[in-house]
């Protein structure tokens, strides 16, 4: 066989395999890392504030010395109803039939919990579509990017009727995903993360006004909660009997000032409405890149890297709020007086569901 006809189509794979497409995976690795730390931060701050409603409550209840009971579903091990379902078990006054419902950010950051899901969930299929390494991997990544992003629309619909995208969205085409013979496997990543993060835009953009809300309320209970347990935290200091203290109860006291102090300085210093901004303008950017594929851009890698630094503070902020304005112990004088008498155990408040 004559040289050229080898070296022709040998030469045709060289040319091809140089121009194999750039797929972002740093850019998305970065979106994603953010994306994890912004439902961390949901997840820590809504923590944060059903345990301090319910510490709310049980200091009420201490207060007042109120009669408690167990629920009647405390009894009962065995599911019932349609679909069954095992009944409620929980600490509530004398003669009531449930738990207390939850107050209104409780309920709204509940009701948010969806749309933080399926942002996860998207973005971790985002990075499973850019790093896998065969067609069958590539087509289960894509089908988790379709549903992701159908839930986040959802989500939108549900929670930011006005921010709905106005088209449903449609994922890859089968006959794209099916081509794995005509298409080398990076093109067919590539063709994947166009027809998805394109599509995917508007929901992300609408879901950065549910992301923002939901963050923002965190936010402001957190620094609520702060700003009360820090001056707490300062009372002892600030009387002249703060010589009387101990030495070793004087450094414990000042710790957890500090401790207090450091939580709230650092709450105040994000921005939860900044950081889902950031969120929605990386991945639009990213979307705006793949369309015309540039190779990398350092505009999207900037964008990217805001988003996921402005997420990892507001994570940081938000843990820290979540263990540093738990209320003090009540003091041993206190529980002494619950006593009603020999051999009655002083009451003791118990975290409410």
């Amino acid at each position: 066989m004559p040289l050229h006809h080898i070296l022709k189509p040998l030469g045709i794979l060289i040319s091809i395999s140089a121009c194999s497409p750039y797929l972002y995976t740093q850019e998305i690795s970065g979106f994603s890392t953010g994306v994890n730390d912004v439902v961390a931060s949901y997840q820590a701050g809504r923590q944060s504030i059903d345990a301090a409603a319910g510490q709310r409550r049980d200091a009420r209840l201490a207060a007042g010395r109120t009669r408690l009971m167990l629920l009647p579903g405390c009894d009962q091990t065995a599911p019932a109803g349609t679909p069954p379902k095992l009944p409620e078990c929980a600490i509530v006054t004398f003669g009531a039939s449930s738990v207390p419902p939850p107050n209104a950010v409780q309920k709204a950051l509940a009701g948010a919990a969806s749309a933080f899901d399926a942002l996860k969930s998207y973005a971790a299929a985002l990075v499973a579509v850019a790093s896998a390494n065969d067609a069958a991997a590539l087509n289960q990544a894509a089908a988790r990017v379709t549903t992701a992003t159908g839930d986040m629309a959802a989500a939108v619909g549900r929670l930011a009727p006005r921010a709905a995208p106005a088209d449903a969205f449609v994922g890859p085409s089968g006959e794209l995903l099916g081509q794995g013979i005509e298409f080398y496997l990076d093109q067919r990543r590539l063709a994947a993360l166009r027809s998805t993060v394109l599509a995917a835009d508007p929901a992300v953009n609408g879901l950065g006004q549910v992301v923002s809300a939901a963050l923002l309320d965190i936010w402001q209970q957190q620094l609520r909660q702060l700003g009360p347990a820090m001056r707490r935290a300062a009372e002892p200091f600030e009387v002249p009997s703060v010589n009387k203290l101990t030495i070793a109860d004087y450094q414990d006291k000042l710790s957890m000032l500090e401790t207090r102090v450091a939580a709230y300085t650092q709450a105040r210093a994000v921005n939860p409405t900044a950081t889902a901004r950031a969120l929605v303008a990386a991945h639009h950017r990213l979307a705006q890149a793949l369309m015309s594929n540039p190779g990398q851009d350092q505009t999207v890698l900037a964008a990217v890297r805001a988003f996921a630094a402005s997420a990892g503070k507001l994570k940081t902020a938000f843990e820290s709020a979540s263990t540093s304005a738990a209320p003090p112990k009540a003091p041993a004088a206190a529980t002494k007086r619950t006593a009603a008498g020999p051999g009655t155990a002083p009451l003791v408040a118990r975290r409410l569901p």
